[in-house]
């Protein structure tokens, strides 16, 4: 039996923005109080975006930025399940939510220690290369996100993932700085 993959959605990976959403651990409102695990999406609207020229960036906490080019991009292709939370010391650049949820295959990746605290993970490590074998999306233009954040303790995130329709948008809109990993679903071949 020869098995193969079919490309079916990127992960999009963008530019570094060089900082901290939250400099210091002891403000942070978003991770456990407990285990200190990033938990939630909470704005830091004192937060002035350092790298002007992109588009899709993120912060050594892991937060997402994106532009209002980027925003706009969203707007006009009618994306379902985002959030734009605008940064006031940045009016040109947002906070980057995104709510529908892609399901990917995790089962390469790695999850250590589970805290029954906040229901968390210190690290998940090892981004996933498939989406699960029965999941389809009807369309192949879409903005979703991972069921969980990656990375490590308070600094983590969900993977941004986005149909092949929506990642040749991109590339034809002229986004710079904006990078691609593949996502397959194995298939099998007889």
């Amino acid at each position: 039996q020869f098995k193969f993959n079919i490309m079916v959605a990127k992960i999009i990976v963008g530019t570094d923005e060089k900082g901290f959403v939250y400099p210091k651990v002891q403000e942070r409102t978003d991770i456990c109080p407990i285990c200190k695990n990033r938990i939630a999406d909470i704005a830091n609207l004192d937060y002035k975006v350092k790298n002007k020229k992109g588009n899709f960036l993120g912060t050594y906490d892991h937060y997402i930025i994106v532009s209002q080019k980027f925003k706009d991009f969203c707007e006009e292709n009618h994306y379902e399940g985002l959030e734009f939370i605008q940064l006031p010391k940045s009016p040109m650049f947002y906070y980057f939510i995104v709510h529908n949820i892609y399901e990917l295959d995790y089962k390469e990746s790695l999850f250590l220690n589970y805290r029954d605290c906040c229901g968390s993970y210190d690290e998940i490590v090892r981004t996933p290369r498939y989406c699960k074998q029965d999941f389809y999306m009807d369309t192949d233009d879409f903005i979703c996100r991972s069921e969980y954040r990656f990375a490590s303790f308070s600094n983590k995130s969900y993977l941004t993932v986005v149909g092949l329709e929506t990642a040749d948008k991109l590339k034809k809109a002229g986004f710079k700085n904006i990078y691609f990993d593949n996502v397959y679903r194995p298939t099998n071949d007889l």
